[in-house]
Formats: structure tokens, C-alpha cells, sequence
């Protein structure tokens, strides 16, 4: 069975983000949409100015809807599997849970 969907799970102390199960096909029309009306000097202002985020900010600005295209075609052909599973205890800020897996 090949992976349709991709699903977002993320939940903290303060909030939970109900993001349903999304088709890769709507996936590839939202990416479609972002580069067509955002240009890369607005998509890489959407990090923080710090060192940390120098990287991301190049890859934010580089990256094409073909680099989209081509990351949702290779998730097409897996089996369903999770990309992202963390869950973390912070005193400050509570519990924290990011799961992102395709179904």
C-alpha cells in the first residue's frame, strides 16, 4: 500500500492544531501557490535573523515548486511511514508532541 496522505499532529500544554490528513496532490497546489505569489526574498525573511537559521534561510531561498515536486513524488512511492516523532517534557513550557508521518 503506497502512501496517499501526509498528517500533521502537533499538541502543547497551551494549544493542540487540528491539521487534517492532507493528499499529496493538495500538497503540490499549495507549494504551487507559495512560489507563484511569494518571492524567495519574502520566503526567507519568514526566519529569525540569527546564526542558527543562516542555513534554512538558503535553503528556503533556493528551493523551487521542482524541489517540492520531487520530494512528494519519492513520499508517493513509500510505504506509509513517520518523518517526525517528538515528544518532549519541558518545565516551562509543558508537553510538547510534533508528529508528522504520511498515511
Amino acid at each position: 500500500m503506497k502512501a496517499k496522505k501526509l498528517k500533521i499532529y502537533i499538541k502543547t500544554s497551551k494549544f493542540a492544531l487540528p491539521i487534517p490528513a492532507l493528499r499529496f496532490s493538495t500538497l503540490r497546489w499549495i507549494s504551487k501557490i507559495i512560489f507563484k505569489y511569494c518571492p524567495s526574498k519574502m520566503r526567507s525573511g519568514w526566519m529569525s535573523q540569527s546564526m542558527e537559521y543562516e542555513t534554512i534561510e538558503a535553503i528556503l531561498k533556493n528551493m523551487t515548486f521542482k524541489d517540492v515536486n520531487l520530494v512528494i513524488d519519492v513520499l508517493e512511492q513509500e510505504e506509509p511511514f513517520k518523518l517526525v516523532d517528538i515528544d518532549t517534557y519541558d518545565e516551562g513550557e509543558g508537553r510538547t508532541v510534533v508528529k508528522i508521518y504520511t498515511i
